[in-house]
């Protein structure tokens, strides 16, 4: 039993940056932009959130040092292919490649340093129920906040106007740009959401 429970903490542990990322990186590629650049601005969203966390002493100040260098990234993707119209596969790999160079660069000061790790949740009564308490009720703030964001982003693409004019971008952004839609000011924003979640 405590086998399966700590495979199954493991596995929500390993796979809550993933989501994020994938997550942000679903809104940017519904929009019609490929974004390959993705592990770049999560190795320097790391690099910056550790280094933020660590001049600070604060969890949650490091991860918006995390979100503000993915979204810096996220940028630097943009102006190449959608402003200047560069192959956004090209674009993607190089910014891959940046990240890892720009993160050692930045963590090469962090090297052996240690945060202290986000508060976990506890519930008395229901984090010491076997097998699913810990999992459901004793995880901390970022597994509760990925599944959260999986559901408004999903209610966001489906549900609201503003999510069908982004998908509009993506399916036919000839048709959303004779409609009137600003189709690189949305794919922008797009590119930027899914910067921001990479660097989270």
């Amino acid at each position: 039993m405590e086998l399966v429970e700590a495979i199954i903490l493991a596995v929500l542990a390993a796979s809550t940056p993933l989501l994020i990322a994938a997550t942000g990186e679903l809104v940017t590629e519904r929009s019609g932009v490929l974004n390959l650049g993705v592990e770049g601005m999560m190795i320097v969203g790391a690099a910056c959130g550790f280094a933020g966390a660590w001049l600070t002493g604060s969890i949650f100040i490091g991860a918006l040092f995390g979100i503000v260098a993915g979204t810096m990234m996220s940028l630097i993707f943009a102006l190449m292919a959608l402003g200047l119209a560069v192959n956004q596969v090209a674009t993607g790999l190089a910014l891959t490649i940046l990240g890892v160079g720009l993160s050692g660069l930045i963590g090469a000061g962090f090297v052996g340093e240690r945060i202290t790790p986000a508060v976990h949740l506890s519930i008395p009564g229901l984090t010491d129920i076997p097998l699913v308490g810990r999992v459901l009720f004793g995880e901390d703030g970022f597994v509760y906040f990925s599944i959260a964001l999986v559901i408004g982003v999903w209610w966001f693409l489906y549900r609201t106007r503003a999510g069908l004019i982004l998908r509009a971008c993506g399916d036919n952004h000839v048709s959303a740009h004779a409609l009137g839609y600003p189709v690189l000011r949305i794919r922008t924003l797009a590119v930027m959401f899914g910067g921001a979640c990479a660097g989270l």
